[in-house]
């Protein structure tokens, strides 16, 4: 074989290893933009959706319609303001309506999210606390009071003492009570500013998110006498894929006006109005709300509340009715658009306590120290002869020391409790 031979062959050699060299390289190359395309395209990428997987809402009613627009300002903490969400993958949440008298109160709470609106009066500020110690909370991410009248503030004063808070929102107007004067004290003392949100500013975290429907005087401003509840904060709640309505002490006038302003969202649970006045409630609101189910906070009165009228038109929007009066403190724990309540809806949402039940023959719900009679101002143990046949609306139980009611104006029954 010739020298000229050798080369030809060394050369065919050598295309061939260039060749299968470039072959793997391409294949290489394009393997390589197949795969980067799969993952810009699959959904999954860091680009498709900003990092968060969007979901369809669950079925059935829309957890909320004709949410305003947020005004994008900024939460006194600083975090930004933000549009509610695309409704997404539910997040196990649970609805607390406290047992809290003639008051009212509500705890909502998602993981390690916690939000309180509104606390209840003086006389169950101890068990508003106990309570959410219960629960193995420690902070609230959010304190709201609807507006300033004491049985929705007096517990608020409470838990600003007891526990850590982030944020505290409130209307914008100023109370002109004793009870007002020291939940702002409380607060400056706790280095909490009162923050005044605008319609429609939101509040999220973790698995919940909160919607000022409205916070400021409907027209007519007010009705008589009721300044403070006609300046009542209207709001969403929305966790585990379901929305409750609060709307504080809301009178009729109020309820009208922002139904014609279209900013009542339809909702799965509605905390009702002014502890079921017959004048609140309407109908126009119902029909707008659709809940299905209605928590009445109550106590004992002498306002007549619930009204049969406003007991009359929730059976009529088809809503499962509880009262605290009857039923204590009801929890609503919700996951993926279900709502489970720990007890059965009322069948005779009418039917109140008895008026002049015997304390003596009647079981008190677990952690009550004291019954309060708010007409003596005197506090006596639940098994107390002397408080034998006093009407119900008169006494309230506490779950207080004896100091703390001491502390509220009421002195010791002679009876069972001795004088000191």
């Amino acid at each position: 074989m010739t020298a000229h031979t050798h080369v030809d062959m060394r050369r065919r050699r050598s295309k061939r290893k260039t060749i299968w060299i470039i072959t793997v390289l391409s294949g290489l190359v394009l393997a390589g933009l197949l795969l980067v395309y799969g993952l810009t395209h699959s959904g999954n990428g860091p680009d498709a959706t900003g990092g968060a997987t969007v979901t369809s809402a669950p079925t059935g009613d829309p957890v909320a319609t004709a949410t305003p627009e947020p005004t994008g300002t900024a939460t006194p903490t600083g975090e930004a303001l933000t549009p509610a969400p695309t409704p997404a993958a539910a997040l196990e949440g649970t609805v607390h309506v406290l047992s809290v008298g003639e008051g009212s109160s509500a705890l909502f709470c998602s993981g390690d999210t916690v939000v309180i609106v509104d606390g209840g009066d003086s006389a169950t500020s101890s068990y508003v606390v106990s309570y959410i110690k219960s629960l193995g909370i420690s902070h609230i991410d959010l304190m709201i009071a609807t507006h300033y009248d004491s049985d929705h503030i007096s517990g608020l004063i409470g838990a600003m003492s007891a526990f850590s808070v982030d944020n505290l929102w409130g209307p914008d107007y100023e109370g002109t009570t004793k009870t007002y004067t020291s939940f702002m004290n409380m607060a400056e003392g706790r280095k909490l500013a009162l923050y005044h949100p605008a319609n429609g500013e939101v509040f999220r975290k973790g698995g919940i998110t909160v919607t000022v429907l409205a916070s400021e005087p409907s027209e007519p401003d007010s009705e008589p006498g009721e300044s403070g509840n006609e300046r009542s904060m209207a709001l969403t709640v929305e966790l585990g894929g379901c929305s409750v309505l609060v709307m504080g002490d809301s009178s009729a006038a109020r309820e009208r006006a922002l139904v014609r302003e279209g900013v009542i969202p339809v909702c799965d649970i509605f905390l009702v109005n002014h502890h079921g006045s017959r004048r609140a409630n309407t109908a126009e609101l119902l029909a707008a709300v659709k809940p299905k189910i209605a928590v009445i906070s109550v106590g004992a009165n002498d306002y007549g509340h619930p009204g049969s009228e406003c007991i009359d038109r929730l059976i009529d929007c088809g809503a499962d009715i509880f009262r605290t009066d009857r039923q204590g403190t009801v929890t609503l724990a919700i996951e993926e658009g279900v709502i489970r309540p720990d007890r059965d809806a009322l069948e005779d949402p009418y039917a109140a306590p008895d008026g002049g039940e015997e304390i003596r023959e009647a079981d008190p719900p677990e952690g009550v120290t004291f019954l309060l009679n708010g007409n003596t101002k005197v506090y006596h143990l639940p098994t107390c002869a002397s408080v034998r046949g006093v009407m119900r609306r008169n006494w309230s139980y506490f779950y207080g020391t004896a100091e703390e009611a001491e502390a509220l104006g009421y002195r010791p029954c002679g009876s069972c409790l001795g004088s000191h």
